[in-house]
């Protein structure tokens, strides 16, 4: 699932009530998180930080 198919499915899935969070990382490839050479960019580490706190949000 890629960018524009992950942001509908969060819009399908917040019209069904679900609560949903849903981030764009302007200017970032898919699965950039992943990737040894953008890491430790500034924007994966917002993007882990939205990550670990919205599961600690939800599992505490």
């Amino acid at each position: 699932m890629l960018r524009d198919e992950g942001e509908q499915y969060a819009n399908k899935l917040r019209e069904a009530g679900v609560d949903v969070t849903s981030v764009r990382v302007a200017g970032m490839v898919h699965d950039f998180l992943l990737l040894d050479s953008l890491r430790n960019t500034k924007a994966a580490n917002v993007a882990r930080s939205l990550a670990i706190d919205a599961l600690h949000k939800a599992l505490h």
